[in-house]
């Protein structure tokens, strides 16, 4: 089992086109925590966005506290975009990079039930949401210019567990 979290999303747009990258890479669990607007999955704008993944926008779960968004899960990740991986939080030794921690945790678990956090357009994650987690990862980007936009990083992180637990062929088109 995969999930998604989405932190006090702020953007319809977002919650759409992150629908749309989960779709791409063949993950369907959404949950939002606490968004900003609670009717955002009926919003045109978020319908648009998810550009024929509203089928993930239909199953996608609103809730309101994150012992509710993780219900089920055996291990949690928070994501963050560290202008240097070598960074530090409280509680943690450095960010860690998805491709590499993905390939240890399915070394001691092949069925782990992990769940992914976003913190919101503004203000990343929060600290009580961090501590809860199991790891912290890091996507690596321009040290002089480390703006990612929050479905793009929902992209990033869903490629990247997709390719850890199995992907899928590149094939010719037909």
């Amino acid at each position: 089992m995969t999930r998604f979290v989405l932190i006090e999303t702020q953007h319809k747009g977002n919650v759409g086109a992150a629908a749309r990258a989960l779709k791409t890479m063949g993950f369907d669990a959404l949950v939002l925590l606490s968004p900003r607007d609670s009717k955002v999955l009926s919003r045109q704008r978020t319908k648009e966005a998810a550009s024929g993944a509203v089928d993930v926008l239909a199953k996608t779960q609103i809730v309101e506290s994150l012992d509710q968004a993780l219900e089920g899960t055996t291990h949690v990740c928070a994501t963050a975009m560290p202008h240097s991986m070598s960074l530090t939080r409280p509680e943690y030794d450095t960010f860690q990079a998805p491709r590499v921690y993905f390939e240890n945790i399915l070394q001691n678990d092949r069925d782990v039930r992990i769940a992914f956090l976003f913190g919101n357009e503004r203000v990343g994650m929060r600290e009580k949401h961090v501590l809860k987690c199991d790891a912290l990862l890091g996507i690596p980007t321009n040290p002089e210019f480390g703006s990612l936009n929050l479905a793009s990083a929902v992209q990033l992180i869903a490629y990247d567990w997709r390719e850890a637990i199995g992907g899928y062929s590149v094939s010719k088109p037909s």
